[in-house]
């Protein structure tokens, strides 16, 4: 699954390579260990906005959900949509076609099980700084206090073979896009599986190091 990964580029880094602002209110705080258990915000391009970079909270909470304790709940098991059910999952069904993003990224961590040792290995793309993941994004009002949260989650699709060894049990890795795909993804009107833009990443453009 993906759930550490690293944005440790600046405001100016990301607008660069991204050719996108980002919102003037948006408070982002580069890091270079991002754990979506603490809730963070992550800088996302929306297909609702493809003008500005924004800060949305890892961990999706879908509109429909009335209670604020089933939000909660619900917000940490949405931190991964697995690619080959978001068409089943009510709490992606209804958006997959509707509210995609891009989780804009330079690195993220995975741990291999050596018995009952974990091995942490941080893992970036071998020519560029920058890049994107593919996610889904939904907005929810609090029924109390009706604070609008913009929440997201990253999509996932099996382990390409260098992935496999290191998450040698879930055998999984997040959805990487190719700069020609960022902007086809966003588009609701592209089929990503015809496209085939949930296919495993080219483990030759990947480098992972051990730490």
């Amino acid at each position: 699954m993906c759930y550490v990964i690293k944005i440790d580029m600046t405001r100016e880094a990301l607008e660069k390579r991204f050719g996108v602002r980002m919102g003037e209110s948006s408070a982002f705080t580069p890091s270079t260990r991002v754990s979506a258990f603490s809730l963070p915000k992550l800088p996302v391009i929306a297909s609702g906005d493809l003008h500005q970079i924004q800060l949305f909270i890892w961990g999706l909470i879908p509109y429909w959900v009335k209670e604020a304790k089933l939000a909660d709940d619900l917000r940490m098991k949405t931190f991964n949509a697995k690619s080959e059910t978001l068409t089943e999952k009510p709490s992606f069904r209804h958006i997959v076609n509707r509210k995609r993003c891009l989780v804009l990224t330079n690195g993220f961590y995975e741990w291999h099980t050596d018995g009952k040792k974990k091995i942490p290995y941080f893992i970036r793309l071998r020519d560029r700084e920058g890049f994107a993941l593919a996610g889904l994004y939904d907005s929810w009002a609090h029924p109390e206090t009706g604070e609008v949260l913009h929440t997201v989650t990253v999509i996932t699709t099996r382990a390409n073979p260098m992935m496999e060894e290191i998450h040698n049990l879930k055998k999984r890795m997040p959805v990487i896009l190719d700069p020609e795909n960022e902007f086809r993804w966003l588009d609701i009107k592209t089929d990503p599986m015809q496209e085939g833009i949930f296919e495993p990443y080219d483990q030759e453009k990947m480098v992972a190091e051990a730490l």
